[in-house]
């Protein structure tokens, strides 16, 4: 017993790490969300790099191989999520009015696809 409530609570905690992250996806700030974390990275950088980096990065998107992969990866972080949530209704069914709480779709919530670029 103790066990699986181990395991629910480690669920739930990486649940609500993982969306706490997506929610701040949309912010532009550095240091918030995955755009923070790309310009925290760029940091240390020249502005004459940081250029050539992200003409290099835009360039690459437009690889058929490199989206392709993207449509991929967004497939399958909608996937997972959408398994997330009933195995955390599966091992408590009481959570469904928190889970009703939060945000759906668009950026930062369960359902909606994410615009990462």
């Amino acid at each position: 017993m103790k066990i699986k409530s181990l395991i629910i609570v480690a669920t739930l905690v990486g649940a609500l790490q993982l969306s706490s992250g997506l929610m701040a996806q949309g912010q532009n700030e550095a240091g918030a969300g995955p755009r923070g974390h790309w310009q925290s990275r760029m940091a240390n950088l020249s502005p004459d790099e940081r250029q050539k980096l992200m003409a290099a990065r835009q360039k690459a998107m437009q690889d058929p191989g490199v989206q392709a992969a993207h449509e991929k990866m967004k497939t399958a972080h909608k996937e997972f999520m959408t398994s997330m949530h009933a195995a955390m209704l599966k091992a408590d069914p009481s959570i469904q009015p928190v889970l009703d709480k939060m945000p759906k779709g668009g950026h930062g919530g369960r359902g909606g696809e994410q615009d990462e670029d």
